[in-house]
């Protein structure tokens, strides 16, 4: 099971560090976040550095069909039209041309696997959904007769998950491209940073989808901003997830991503928790570290494995040592970390998931034992997700028999 950076913007040496740390399998390469030349000379680093790690690009195609997109990079990127309409898609011919573009422009820049451009599907139902396919299957075809890997990028509401016919009618037409996998991203409802979905169904219509084109299938499908909830994916059988150093680049929305941003502060530092299957403040494991020395608790029973967990015990207080440039990183191992110690069995789907359920069940547990202590956390940092996750999960283990 892979872990990806999804990029985002001011990189740094935070990928450079991900990867040489053995936290990263991969980066998810952003145009918008990134000039073309600076992206080239990254690609061709990585590849002479680091051979096996995997380089994907996301044409991010997408913006185009948005007047206010806040495309930055994109705009120079040659294959990219700027700000386009829907009606300006109608025809096979352009859409061809959309997808030889893109393709071009990315073995151009030495990538050896291939990602189609796309647009955003607010229902399975509507138009888009139609031109997305169209355009898949015309990068599909290039793809084949260039010789190169495809990946099919898709996009859609997570509003769309709500409805599972369409969803399934959807599912059948993909399952006729001839592609190596999927890289598929989620518009999710809401902005706010946590690992929930609004809805069972939508969740268990998403599951039904990862595992019908991986394990029945047999596509690989990379989930783009997934954070967390990756494990999920993961256990139905994604090969891999994507999570980036912003709560934008972990959740996608087009408020956050797409559109103009309205400001605002600085994320407050967080800390992964994979016993808890969330992230907290630090602050407030502040106030957990005190709680649990009074009442004889160990504080590493809600602490991860990863290479930085002697930072946030050398202080008096965890955030006495703890800081933003170190929490990404602790992010990144603490899931990668995650993805090799919950899944005993990671080729048997079945066991997969009763290693999941029983995670999550433990750490509702230890939720259970933080509720019972003089603890406030902030309803992100709370573990209302994992009742939803545990429900989906059976629903979608009674609908699969798996």
């Amino acid at each position: 099971m892979n872990l990806y950076a999804q990029q985002g913007y001011g990189k740094g040496d935070k990928l450079h560090k991900g990867i040489a740390g053995n936290f990263l399998d991969g980066v998810l390469l952003s145009p918008r976040d990134e000039k073309t030349v600076r992206m080239k000379e990254f690609i061709q680093d990585i590849q002479t550095n680091f051979p096996d790690t995997q380089l994907l690009f996301d044409p991010q195609f997408y913006y185009s069909l948005y007047i206010d997109a806040t495309s930055k990079n994109l705009n120079e990127c040659d294959y990219y039209p700027g700000n386009i309409k829907l009606s300006s898609l109608r025809s096979l011919r352009k859409l061809h041309e959309i997808a030889l573009k893109s393709l071009e422009y990315q073995e151009q820049l030495g990538l050896n696997s291939l990602v189609s451009p796309n647009i955003l599907v607010p229902n399975f139902s509507d138009r888009q959904a139609q031109i997305a396919l169209s355009l898949s299957e015309e990068a599909a075809q290039i793809a084949n007769d260039k010789g190169k890997e495809l990946y099919v990028s898709l996009i859609f509401s997570e509003n769309a998950l709500n409805e599972s016919r369409n969803v399934n009618d959807f599912l059948n037409e993909l399952t006729t491209l001839d592609v190596k996998g999927y890289y598929i991203t989620i518009d999710r409802k809401t902005t706010n940073y946590d690992q929930g979905f609004e809805s069972e169904t939508a969740l268990v219509n998403l599951l039904t989808l990862i595992y019908s084109l991986s394990e029945i299938n047999e596509y690989e499908v990379i989930m783009g901003y997934s954070d967390i909830i990756g494990l999920l994916y993961s256990a139905v059988g994604a090969s891999g997830f994507g999570t980036g150093w912003f709560n934008s680049s972990r959740k996608f929305t087009v408020q956050q991503r797409i559109l103009p941003s309205s400001g605002g502060r600085l994320p407050r530092e967080r800390y992964t928790s994979t016993p808890l299957l969330n992230t907290l403040l630090v602050s407030e494991l502040d106030s957990i570290q005190t709680q649990f020395t009074r009442n004889g608790y160990n504080l590493d029973d809600i602490l991860s494995t990863s290479s930085y967990e002697h930072i946030i015990k050398a202080g008096q207080s965890p955030s006495d040592t703890w800081s933003r440039g170190i929490s990404h990183l602790q992010h990144w191992s603490s899931l990668k970390n995650a993805t090799e110690t919950i899944f005993n069995d990671p080729d048997d789907i079945s066991a997969r998931l009763d290693d999941l359920e029983d995670h999550i069940t433990t750490a509702a547990a230890k939720y259970k034992l933080l509720s019972n202590l003089p603890i406030q956390l902030e309803k992100t940092s709370q573990g209302l997700h994992l009742n939803t996750w545990l429900n989906a999960l059976k629903s979608f283990r009674d609908l699969h028999r798996v």
